[in-house]
């Protein structure tokens, strides 16, 4: 029974430094969260373009090596 008390007081004990440490977190301002969410969306938007393009190359290179 001891040691149910102990893992018991092990979680509370976590759930509170959980409360602590969510209370220190900073936040991004909204500009900051703009300027970020921009900068996601060009970088995958790149990445897309150039994976397809090199997909697109691949296949063409198999059907010519297949024909």
């Amino acid at each position: 029974m001891e040691k149910v008390k102990q893992q018991w007081e092990k979680g509370v004990q976590f759930f509170k430094d959980v409360e602590v440490e969510g209370r220190r977190i900073s936040w991004p301002s909204v500009k900051e969260t703009i300027r970020s969410t921009g900068a996601v969306i060009f970088i995958s938007a790149i990445l897309t373009s150039f994976l397809g393009l090199v997909d697109f190359l691949f296949s063409l290179i198999v059907k010519y090596i297949l024909s």
